[in-house]
């Protein structure tokens, strides 16, 4: 039977799939859109399938074909360059299982958007060849709901990926849900209203009820939509429960660990291991134990924990600055070069020393992924960062200027560093001096913000550290200097992960509450940048990785127990100045306050009770445990030809397209005839069903001769032609009196048609069966015909 609406149906939902696709994939750069690759592959699959079921070839040849096709066109896709025209060689199966390996890391750990890869594009194509495939199968073979959902299932595993939440769309995907079910009933119903249902051997066709399809449809929506709304809030927004999470790989050099990119009061991170994250190279004008690299800046908090909500990325070409010029540091800075080899960091944020002047990479294809943190200069990569890739960055880091810093509104230095210098031998406050320049921060409101949530004895306790002092440079170093304060906190690296308080306020004020002011730098730069806030300083949460260690050859390792935290306050006459209020014991993250050349606790009062007794057990993991450091091998670059998967030329797709077009429009047009025939044959047209034997068997070599008669030709091809021969031969030589043809007759002329059409299928050979499929000698006009002596 035809699905007409079925065809709709499944049309529409692979669409819709493939729009639910667009949130996880960024456009293509270079070539024709990926989004045409798919869908070509899609009519591909679909084509194939329904020309092999038309030639009546069995389901498992039509399979082999299409995995053959399916193979040329994945190589082609994913590595073009190792092919010879559309064929692929030796180096190319090795190229692709490569190509794909990664594509498959990325799906399982990337953060969409993704770049699109090579590898993806190829998985994509295969999945949506198969859904055209299933199409074409499901509605030629009876198996409509096969052909109507599978494009359904796919959208939800694409919407699973996207974590966004999008009512509009499940409420898109339960409507298209009901639409094919409905279309499935309807063409049904049409089936059982249509055909005779009279003569022997035919069973009535049950009627559909589209009314009961609708009500479940609408119960569907309703539970959908209530169920997913009570449970949304007990998903994290970030999707996972620890700061720092192993990959789905194995730990280790090979494996991956990756830092979510929420940072809270709660302790989440896991005990800090000796795995090696990445080394670099660096040259310029800092030593290497003063080169922080930066992951990514938290500038949101929600009363539990910071977060960059839906940061704004660029490629580098499409902005005049890798980092907001309105954000910039304006003080001196130190021009450090970067070249970074990833070794088991997996993630989308790359590690850099502060916002990059220049960013470059040898291989083209993470070139083209990256981005920039339009507001600070962060870097992302549009993949997962993997074992042995590789960059270079020149960043120019800031170097606070004292002078500037020490300077009230007026120009004069403030009381603080006038204290000081009355008191300390080595060190002279700045002289009095015009004004100071400032620079307005873009957006403030954004870096000030707190949530109604927060307790006000939060806000008392910050008021309280910073009474009296007269500048946000001083009110800084007076919260750093509150959490460095020995015996106030204590650093510990020990803390059992996720547990502890839950709320910034009981870990700050509550002595009863567990792990009271102890924890690791996650806890100290949450709860300093808030306070910051309170006290009207705009502050940031910085993740990334403290100052790595220099090995015999130069190289600078980060490791895993490098992952830190610290906080960036804006000061009006310079920019972000970072901070570090994490108390650790073994001077591996030193404050602002030791660049200083005098003891600034020593000039603040700090208010704060003593913690309970407990020793402080911050030590870094024995030296003996550490993993040594792996050789890597030259980074072999992913193949992918000059351009990746973008590098199919447009004449090639156009030249695949053309082989399908003329592969399936012959046909496709016998196809066409033979259902309006069959038709015919329903509403009692004999002689429709006469011509398309004929014609069958003039495109096999056997034209009957012109001048037989019915019966003679029935006798010269088949016995089960002739009952269709006799009343073919009635309605020609004259007709019994009644009906012209009833309902017994046609079921006899439609059994006798079937079973001739079985009887050549097992005649003739499947190559004559295809080669009579390609004769034009059928669709040619009866006088162009040649005739068989």
């Amino acid at each position: 039977m035809v699905y007409r609406y079925g065809w709709l149906a499944g049309i529409a939902g692979g669409l819709f799939a493939l729009g639910r696709l667009e949130r996880l994939l960024r456009p293509s750069t270079e070539g024709p859109p990926w989004e045409l690759v798919v869908l070509a592959a899609a009519v591909l699959g679909a084509a194939l399938t329904w020309a092999g079921l038309a030639y009546r070839l069995s389901t498992v040849t039509v399979a082999v074909v299409n995995l053959a096709a399916l193979l040329l066109t994945v190589v082609r896709i994913a590595v073009p360059g190792t092919t010879y025209f559309v064929f692929p060689t030796p180096g190319s199966f090795p190229a692709l299982g490569r190509e794909l390996g990664y594509a498959l890391d990325v799906i399982r750990t990337g953060v969409a958007p993704v770049l699109p890869l090579a590898g993806i594009i190829a998985i994509l194509a295969v999945l949506f060849w198969v859904l055209g495939a299933l199409l074409a199968w499901g509605l030629l073979r009876d198996r409509p709901y096969v052909a109507v959902l599978a494009p359904l299932v796919v959208y939800l595993q694409f919407a699973t990926m996207d974590r966004e939440r999008s009512g509009p769309w499940t409420i898109g995907f339960l409507l298209l849900f009901g639409l094919a079910l409905l279309a499935v009933a309807l063409d049904r119903r049409r089936r059982g209203s249509g055909l005779l249902t009279s003569g022997p051997g035919r069973a009535p066709v049950a009627r559909t009820r589209p009314a009961l399809a609708t009500a479940t449809l609408a119960g569907l929506l309703l539970v959908t939509l209530l169920s997913t709304t009570a449970l949304a809030g007990l998903l994290p927004r970030n999707g996972l429960v620890d700061w720092r999470v192993p990959s789905a790989l194995t730990g280790g050099y090979y494996g991956g660990i990756s830092y979510n990119p929420f940072v809270g009061i709660r302790q989440q991170l896991l005990s800090p291991t000796n795995t090696a994250i990445f080394y670099a190279f660096i040259e310029g004008d800092l030593p290497y134990d003063r080169v922080y690299f930066r992951l990514l800046t938290l500038e949101s908090f929600d009363g539990t924990q910071w977060y960059a909500h839906r940061p704004d990325v660029a490629r580098p070409e499409e902005v005049s600055a890798l980092e907001d010029a309105g954000g910039a540091f304006r003080g001196p800075t130190a021009e450090v070069t970067q070249t970074v080899t990833i070794l088991s960091l997996q993630q989308e944020w790359l590690p850099a020393a502060y916002a990059p002047v220049s960013l470059a990479a040898a291989n083209r294809a993470v070139e083209q992924g990256f981005r920039a943190k339009v507001n600070d200069g962060a870097l992302h990569f549009d993949a997962l960062t993997y074992y042995g890739m590789g960059y270079t960055v020149v960043s120019e880091v800031p170097l606070p200027d004292l002078a500037v810093l020490a300077l009230t509104g007026d120009g004069s230095p403030s009381p603080l560093f006038v204290e000081a210098a009355a008191n300390e031998d080595d060190y002279e406050a700045p002289d009095p001096t015009d004004p100071p320049r400032t620079y307005e921060l873009p957006d403030p409101a954004r870096y000030l913000y707190l949530p109604d949530e927060v307790p006000v004895g939060v806000l008392n306790l910050a008021r309280r550290q910073v009474l009296g002092l007269s500048t946000d440079f001083e009110r800084a170093l007076a919260l750093e200097a509150f959490f460095r304060e020995p015996g106030v906190f204590r650093y510990s690296a020990q803390v059992e992960a996720g547990h502890g308080a839950t709320d910034l306020s009981a870990w700050l004020l509550d002595p009863a509450s567990p792990n009271y002011r102890t924890g690791y730098c996650e806890q100290f730069a949450t709860a300093m940048a808030v306070l910051a806030r309170e006290v009207g300083i705009p502050s940031r949460v910085v993740l990334g990785f403290a100052p790595g260690e220099v090995l015999e050859d130069g190289r600078i390792v980060v490791r895993d127990r490098n992952a830190h935290a610290w906080v960036e306050l804006w000061m009006s006459t310079q920019g972000w100045v970072r901070f570090d209020p994490t108390p650790r014991a073994d001077g591996a993250n030193p404050a602002y306050s030791d660049e200083l050349p005098f003891d600034v606790g020593a000039y603040l009062e700090i208010d704060a009770p003593p913690l309970p007794i407990g020793p402080d057990t911050g030590q870094r993991p024995d030296p003996g445990d550490e993993e040594p450091i792996p050789e890597i091998p030259p980074v072999v670059p992913i193949e992918t030809g000059d351009s990746g998967w973008s590098g199919v030329p447009w004449w090639a797709l156009t030249a695949a397209g053309g082989l399908v077009l003329l592969f399936g429009l012959i046909p496709a047009v016998k196809w066409v005839r033979r259902q309006r025939r069959l038709r015919a044959l329903a509403d009692g047209d004999v002689a429709a069903a006469w011509r398309e034997i004929v014609d069958r068997l003039s495109d096999l070599g056997d034209d009957p001769s012109p001048g037989s008669t019915p019966r003679e030709v029935a006798g010269g091809t088949d016995q089960a032609l002739a009952p269709l021969a006799g009343l073919y031969a009635e309605s020609i030589y004259g007709q019994p009196a009644g009906p012209a043809v009833d309902s017994g007759r046609v079921a006899v002329a439609t059994r006798s048609f079937r079973e001739t059409e079985d009887h050549l299928a097992d005649r003739y050979t499947w190559p004559q069966r295809l080669a009579g499929r390609y004769r034009l000698r059928s669709l040619a006009p009866r006088r162009w015909r040649p005739r068989r002596r």
